[in-house]
């Protein structure tokens, strides 16, 4: 696998409902209102549209098997060989050509997700190691309540990976990685905020990035 060395690569990560696909938007706006020399910005997601998704999907969605018979290690793997496809086919590239690469989900979430269906963490971990690092990665962090709220005002179907038992633990498990992960750069975002201030922080944390970039 290649390592690019160019271009900017943030991913957002949270549990449904935790809003970082609204603000994986408003940052695109934000970037090319403010920075005419950023041409190229790529938003992308996590599962891709690759011979994989479809199989992850159908094995996400059995909504009413127990966790202890769910396939745990066969979901793993395919979310693994989707992101492998993602990251030589999209993310790579384009950060090559110098691209801002904004990605809605990538590693963190099979790793939080994963570990909390009861995959051992530091298995999941070492089963993304190859990947690249983000030049920084959003956790946007929010009450279990609250996330489901949003995702009921949404009209989502409320399956069981996204009840509020269940993203209380994703949600423990997001938590636990700027520490498990201290060579990354890991920023939690307080996303029972309205959505300005976390576009605010978000901008913050972005700006110095991308003031470097196009010096």
């Amino acid at each position: 696998m290649r390592v690019a060395s160019k271009g900017l690569f943030i991913a957002f990560e949270g549990i449904d409902g935790s809003g970082k696909t609204v603000q994986v938007h408003k940052l695109t706006e934000w970037i090319f209102a403010h920075y005419r020399r950023v041409d190229t910005i790529v938003v992308t997601h996590e599962p891709t549209d690759s011979k994989f998704t479809k199989e992850i999907h159908e094995r996400a969605s059995l909504k009413n098997t127990d966790d202890r018979s769910m396939p745990k290690e066969r979901l793993l793997e395919l979310f693994v060989l989707d992101r492998s496809e993602h990251v030589d086919n999209i993310i790579i590239p384009n950060l090559e050509k110098k691209a801002v690469v904004l990605c809605d989900r990538y590693k963190y979430s099979t790793i939080a997700y994963q570990s909390a269906q009861g995959v051992p963490i530091a298995h999941a971990i070492s089963e993304n190691e190859e990947f690249p690092t983000p030049d920084l990665t959003f956790i946007f962090n929010v009450s279990a309540e609250k996330a489901v709220e949003r995702l009921q005002k949404q009209g989502k179907e409320l399956d069981k990976f996204i009840k509020i038992p269940f993203l209380e633990k994703v949600k423990e498990q997001y938590l636990k990685l700027p520490g498990l992960l201290p060579k990354e750069k890991i920023q939690i975002i307080n996303a029972n905020q309205t959505i300005e201030q976390i576009h605010d922080d978000v901008k913050r944390a972005v700006k110095p990035l991308l003031d470097e970039i196009v010096k």
